[in-house]
């Protein structure tokens, strides 16, 4: 019974210094540099160029695609986008860029697609991409004339 009561101890304590690690490294990594950038934001960038470029009377034409480009240059996770969302709403963006700019971070930035790319090269060897492509246009219909 000791035995099993030492185990269980011994288990519950290695996931606790686990979640701790995960924790800080998780807020030195990627919080403090996010709220970092998200200040530095706020006090560089004037808040005439965000309500004139994102703002809610800026043409959609430029508003979206503008908070578009600046979610894809920044390679951050769906954590760290947070704070800079929240800085560039604060600052006068409209909520529509603002929302584009929030999903836009985490899902399509530089490094999603280039790790993304380099999964699926892995997944398919380049001997079977022709008949993966194959398969593809067949489930879905694509070959059908």
């Amino acid at each position: 019974m000791d035995s099993i009561l030492a185990y269980a101890g011994n288990l519950l304590w290695s996931g606790w210094t686990g979640l701790l690690d995960y924790l800080a490294a998780h807020v030195l990594l990627c919080l403090v540099p996010a709220f970092v950038i998200a200040g530095f934001m706020s006090s560089m960038v004037p808040k005439e160029a965000i309500t004139r470029f994102l703002g809610p009377k800026a043409s959609k034409w430029i508003s979206y695609p503008a908070s578009a480009f600046g979610g894809f240059i920044l390679a951050v996770c769906s954590c760290t986008i947070l704070p800079l969302f929240a800085g560039i709403w604060k600052r006068g963006a409209g909520l529509g860029p603002a929302i584009t700019f929030l999903f836009v971070g985490p899902a399509i930035n530089i490094l999603a697609i280039t790790t993304s790319e380099i999964k699926i090269s892995v997944l398919i060897d380049a001997a079977y991409a022709e008949l993966a492509v194959r398969t593809l246009h067949s489930i879905y219909g694509l070959d059908a004339d």
